[in-house]
Protein backbone atom coordinates (compact mmCIF):
# COMPACT_ATOMS: atom_id res chain seq x y z
CA UNK A 1 0.00 0.00 0.00
CA UNK A 2 1.70 3.27 -0.51
CA UNK A 3 2.00 5.51 1.69
CA UNK A 4 3.62 8.65 -0.03
CA UNK A 5 0.89 10.56 -1.73
CA UNK A 6 -0.15 14.41 -2.45
CA UNK A 7 -2.12 15.50 0.08
CA UNK A 8 -5.54 17.42 -1.36
CA UNK A 9 -5.57 20.93 -1.64
CA UNK A 10 -8.44 22.12 0.11
CA UNK A 11 -8.67 25.63 -1.82
CA UNK A 12 -9.14 23.70 -4.30
CA UNK A 13 -12.82 22.65 -4.45
CA UNK A 14 -15.58 22.51 -7.75
CA UNK A 15 -18.61 22.71 -8.88
CA UNK A 16 -20.10 20.03 -11.03
CA UNK A 17 -19.38 16.61 -8.36
CA UNK A 18 -21.75 16.20 -6.12
CA UNK A 19 -21.58 13.52 -2.87
CA UNK A 20 -19.81 11.40 -1.42
CA UNK A 21 -18.91 7.71 -3.10
CA UNK A 22 -18.58 5.18 -0.47
CA UNK A 23 -17.32 1.78 -0.79
CA UNK A 24 -15.59 -1.41 0.80
CA UNK A 25 -13.17 -3.37 -1.52
CA UNK A 26 -10.92 -6.51 -1.66
CA UNK A 27 -7.26 -6.28 -3.05
CA UNK A 28 -6.71 -7.60 -6.11
CA UNK A 29 -3.96 -9.91 -5.16
CA UNK A 30 -5.86 -11.09 -1.53
CA UNK A 31 -9.59 -11.42 -0.88
CA UNK A 32 -8.81 -11.66 3.01
CA UNK A 33 -7.15 -7.67 2.74
CA UNK A 34 -10.26 -5.06 2.61
CA UNK A 35 -10.18 -1.51 2.19
CA UNK A 36 -12.60 1.44 2.44
CA UNK A 37 -12.95 3.50 -0.12
CA UNK A 38 -14.39 7.27 -0.66
CA UNK A 39 -14.47 9.57 -3.60
CA UNK A 40 -14.94 13.57 -2.75
CA UNK A 41 -14.64 15.93 -5.06
CA UNK A 42 -11.01 16.78 -4.89
CA UNK A 43 -9.64 13.48 -3.42
CA UNK A 44 -9.59 9.63 -3.12
CA UNK A 45 -9.24 8.13 0.21
CA UNK A 46 -7.72 4.64 0.81
CA UNK A 47 -7.81 3.09 4.26
CA UNK A 48 -7.51 -0.69 5.06
CA UNK A 49 -9.96 -2.44 7.19
CA UNK A 50 -8.31 -3.63 10.44
CA UNK A 51 -9.17 -4.39 13.59
CA UNK A 52 -5.90 -2.31 14.23
CA UNK A 53 -6.35 0.85 15.97
CA UNK A 54 -3.07 2.03 13.86
CA UNK A 55 -5.05 1.85 10.51
CA UNK A 56 -3.07 3.59 7.81
CA UNK A 57 -4.99 5.84 5.44
CA UNK A 58 -3.62 7.23 2.13
CA UNK A 59 -4.92 10.38 0.56
CA UNK A 60 -4.59 11.07 -3.40
CA UNK A 61 -5.23 14.29 -5.08
CA UNK A 62 -7.56 13.97 -7.89
CA UNK A 63 -5.62 16.50 -9.79
CA UNK A 64 -2.37 13.84 -9.97
CA UNK A 65 -4.78 11.07 -11.12
CA UNK A 66 -4.34 10.66 -15.09
CA UNK A 67 -7.42 8.16 -15.84
CA UNK A 68 -9.24 5.57 -14.14
CA UNK A 69 -10.66 2.03 -15.98
CA UNK A 70 -13.11 -0.71 -15.34
CA UNK A 71 -12.95 -4.20 -16.32
CA UNK A 72 -13.06 -8.12 -15.54
CA UNK A 73 -10.35 -10.34 -14.77
CA UNK A 74 -8.51 -12.48 -17.03
CA UNK A 75 -10.90 -15.48 -14.95
CA UNK A 76 -13.64 -16.42 -16.66
CA UNK A 77 -14.97 -18.00 -13.80
CA UNK A 78 -14.49 -14.78 -11.54
CA UNK A 79 -17.49 -13.20 -10.49
CA UNK A 80 -15.74 -10.08 -9.51
CA UNK A 81 -14.73 -6.97 -11.23
CA UNK A 82 -12.09 -4.53 -11.15
CA UNK A 83 -11.20 -0.74 -11.02
CA UNK A 84 -7.99 0.66 -11.11
CA UNK A 85 -6.95 4.36 -10.76
CA UNK A 86 -3.72 5.99 -12.74
CA UNK A 87 -1.88 8.63 -10.18
CA UNK A 88 1.53 10.68 -10.93
CA UNK A 89 2.33 12.23 -7.60
CA UNK A 90 5.32 13.75 -6.32
CA UNK A 91 7.42 11.74 -4.71
CA UNK A 92 11.07 12.20 -3.67
CA UNK A 93 13.50 10.41 -5.94
CA UNK A 94 15.08 7.09 -4.38
CA UNK A 95 18.52 8.49 -2.78
CA UNK A 96 17.86 12.02 -3.84
CA UNK A 97 16.59 15.01 -2.28
CA UNK A 98 14.74 16.04 -5.32
CA UNK A 99 11.34 15.00 -5.76
CA UNK A 100 9.53 13.73 -9.52
CA UNK A 101 6.41 13.03 -10.36
CA UNK A 102 5.88 8.77 -9.93
CA UNK A 103 3.34 6.66 -10.81
CA UNK A 104 0.97 4.94 -8.79
CA UNK A 105 -1.93 2.51 -9.35
CA UNK A 106 -4.71 1.69 -6.95
CA UNK A 107 -6.81 -1.41 -8.04
CA UNK A 108 -9.55 -2.57 -6.22
CA UNK A 109 -12.00 -5.90 -6.99
CA UNK A 110 -15.63 -5.53 -6.58
CA UNK A 111 -17.88 -8.67 -5.69
CA UNK A 112 -20.36 -7.23 -3.96
CA UNK A 113 -23.06 -9.60 -5.43
CA UNK A 114 -23.19 -13.19 -7.43
CA UNK A 115 -24.00 -11.46 -10.62
CA UNK A 116 -20.89 -10.48 -12.28
CA UNK A 117 -22.56 -7.88 -14.58
CA UNK A 118 -23.73 -6.24 -11.27
CA UNK A 119 -20.47 -6.12 -9.96
CA UNK A 120 -19.29 -4.44 -13.44
CA UNK A 121 -21.32 -1.85 -13.09
CA UNK A 122 -20.31 -1.18 -9.81
CA UNK A 123 -16.66 -0.85 -11.23
CA UNK A 124 -17.29 1.24 -14.08
CA UNK A 125 -19.59 3.77 -11.98
CA UNK A 126 -16.41 4.10 -9.52
CA UNK A 127 -14.36 4.75 -12.70
CA UNK A 128 -16.58 7.09 -14.40
CA UNK A 129 -17.08 8.85 -11.11
CA UNK A 130 -13.22 9.47 -10.49
CA UNK A 131 -12.40 10.13 -14.18
CA UNK A 132 -14.88 13.02 -13.93
CA UNK A 133 -13.73 14.09 -10.69
CA UNK A 134 -10.19 14.12 -11.50
CA UNK A 135 -11.35 16.66 -14.88
CA UNK A 136 -13.12 19.05 -12.97
CA UNK A 137 -10.41 19.42 -10.74
CA UNK A 138 -8.47 19.93 -13.39
CA UNK A 139 -10.52 22.72 -14.63
CA UNK A 140 -9.82 24.71 -11.32
CA UNK A 141 -6.37 24.64 -11.47
CA UNK A 142 -6.32 25.24 -15.42
CA UNK A 143 -8.45 28.64 -14.61
CA UNK A 144 -7.51 29.38 -11.32
CA UNK A 145 -10.79 29.39 -10.01
CA UNK A 146 -12.11 28.06 -6.95
CA UNK A 147 -14.95 27.35 -7.14
CA UNK A 148 -15.36 26.57 -10.55
CA UNK A 149 -18.41 28.74 -12.02
CA UNK A 150 -20.76 26.80 -13.26
CA UNK A 151 -20.73 26.38 -17.31
CA UNK A 152 -17.08 26.78 -16.85
CA UNK A 153 -15.24 23.52 -18.70
CA UNK A 154 -12.02 22.41 -20.41
CA UNK A 155 -11.45 20.23 -23.26
CA UNK A 156 -12.32 17.01 -21.55
CA UNK A 157 -10.57 14.09 -21.89
CA UNK A 158 -10.04 11.85 -24.13
CA UNK A 159 -8.36 14.16 -26.25
CA UNK A 160 -7.50 13.19 -30.12
CA UNK A 161 -3.91 12.89 -30.67
CA UNK A 162 -1.37 12.78 -33.11
CA UNK A 163 1.66 11.78 -32.05
CA UNK A 164 5.49 11.87 -34.42
CA UNK A 165 8.05 9.91 -33.51
CA UNK A 166 11.67 10.40 -35.43
CA UNK A 167 12.88 6.73 -34.55
CA UNK A 168 16.36 7.76 -35.18
CA UNK A 169 16.75 10.58 -32.70
CA UNK A 170 18.21 9.82 -29.53
CA UNK A 171 20.42 7.85 -30.48
CA UNK A 172 17.65 5.31 -31.95
CA UNK A 173 15.52 4.91 -28.90
CA UNK A 174 12.43 7.27 -29.23
CA UNK A 175 10.31 4.99 -30.31
CA UNK A 176 11.95 2.33 -27.79
CA UNK A 177 11.00 5.45 -25.24
CA UNK A 178 7.36 5.52 -27.07
CA UNK A 179 6.24 2.10 -26.41
CA UNK A 180 7.98 1.52 -23.17
CA UNK A 181 6.90 4.36 -21.50
CA UNK A 182 4.41 6.75 -23.37
CA UNK A 183 2.20 4.30 -24.53
CA UNK A 184 0.92 3.21 -21.49
CA UNK A 185 0.30 6.45 -19.95
CA UNK A 186 -1.63 6.94 -22.36
CA UNK A 187 -3.51 3.77 -22.42
CA UNK A 188 -4.59 4.78 -18.86
CA UNK A 189 -5.75 7.96 -19.42
CA UNK A 190 -7.52 7.38 -22.39
CA UNK A 191 -6.42 9.32 -24.80
CA UNK A 192 -7.03 7.91 -28.37
CA UNK A 193 -3.99 8.55 -30.99
CA UNK A 194 -2.74 8.25 -33.78
CA UNK A 195 1.04 7.28 -34.12
CA UNK A 196 3.14 8.31 -37.36
CA UNK A 197 6.60 7.46 -37.03
CA UNK A 198 8.42 9.57 -39.45
CA UNK A 199 10.24 7.95 -42.64
CA UNK A 200 12.37 11.05 -43.83
CA UNK A 201 13.29 14.20 -43.52
CA UNK A 202 10.16 16.65 -44.30
CA UNK A 203 7.96 13.39 -43.89
CA UNK A 204 6.07 15.30 -40.59
CA UNK A 205 6.19 18.65 -42.78
CA UNK A 206 4.55 17.28 -45.36
CA UNK A 207 2.63 15.66 -43.73
CA UNK A 208 0.89 18.41 -41.15
CA UNK A 209 0.89 20.57 -44.11
CA UNK A 210 -1.71 18.58 -46.01
CA UNK A 211 -3.65 16.64 -42.99
CA UNK A 212 -7.45 16.80 -42.08
CA UNK A 213 -6.37 19.10 -38.84
CA UNK A 214 -9.94 18.75 -37.70
CA UNK A 215 -9.60 15.13 -36.92
CA UNK A 216 -7.29 15.70 -33.70
CA UNK A 217 -7.25 18.12 -30.80
CA UNK A 218 -3.26 17.82 -30.46
CA UNK A 219 -0.16 17.27 -32.14
CA UNK A 220 2.76 15.60 -30.18
CA UNK A 221 6.15 15.61 -31.25
CA UNK A 222 8.50 12.82 -29.49
CA UNK A 223 11.95 13.77 -31.21
CA UNK A 224 14.86 16.56 -31.17
CA UNK A 225 14.44 19.76 -31.88
CA UNK A 226 14.23 18.79 -35.70
CA UNK A 227 11.08 17.58 -35.93
CA UNK A 228 8.78 20.16 -34.03
CA UNK A 229 10.77 22.79 -36.48
CA UNK A 230 9.56 20.52 -39.46
CA UNK A 231 6.03 20.17 -38.10
CA UNK A 232 5.72 24.30 -37.00
CA UNK A 233 6.99 25.30 -40.83
CA UNK A 234 4.12 22.99 -41.94
CA UNK A 235 1.39 24.40 -40.20
CA UNK A 236 2.80 27.70 -41.41
CA UNK A 237 2.88 26.62 -44.89
CA UNK A 238 -1.09 25.16 -45.07
CA UNK A 239 -3.62 27.83 -46.63
CA UNK A 240 -5.21 27.80 -43.49
CA UNK A 241 -2.10 28.68 -41.43
CA UNK A 242 -3.87 31.42 -39.07
CA UNK A 243 -6.22 28.55 -37.70
CA UNK A 244 -4.12 25.56 -37.92
CA UNK A 245 -1.04 27.11 -36.02
CA UNK A 246 -3.38 27.51 -32.80
CA UNK A 247 -3.33 23.62 -32.73
CA UNK A 248 -2.02 22.66 -29.55
CA UNK A 249 1.36 21.23 -29.63
CA UNK A 250 3.60 19.06 -27.60
CA UNK A 251 7.03 17.53 -26.54
CA UNK A 252 8.17 14.86 -25.54
CA UNK A 253 12.02 14.56 -24.64
CA UNK A 254 13.17 11.89 -27.35
CA UNK A 255 15.93 13.64 -28.57
CA UNK A 256 20.00 13.51 -26.91
CA UNK A 257 19.92 16.95 -25.50
CA UNK A 258 16.52 17.81 -25.27
CA UNK A 259 17.95 21.35 -24.44
CA UNK A 260 13.86 22.76 -26.23
CA UNK A 261 11.92 20.09 -24.14
CA UNK A 262 13.75 21.50 -21.15
CA UNK A 263 13.15 25.00 -21.68
CA UNK A 264 9.55 24.52 -22.44
CA UNK A 265 9.28 23.08 -19.30
CA UNK A 266 10.95 24.93 -17.32
CA UNK A 267 8.71 28.47 -18.37
CA UNK A 268 5.40 26.33 -18.51
CA UNK A 269 6.51 26.16 -14.29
Amino acid sequence: MEKDASAPDPSRQCNGFSGVLYGEFTDTLNDGVRYSVSLTESALTIQRISSSPDRTKVVFNLSDCIGCRAYKGPDSADIGAYFAAYFYPFKRRWMSTGVARQRVEQCFRVALVQDPLVNLREAERWAHAIRDASVLVDACVFWGLSPLPIGVTRLRRPCRTMILVNPHSGRGQALQLFTGHIRAMLTEASVPYTLVITEHQNHARELVRNADLTQWDALVIMSGDGLLFEVINGLMEREDWQQAIQTPLGMLPGGSGNALAASIHHYSQ
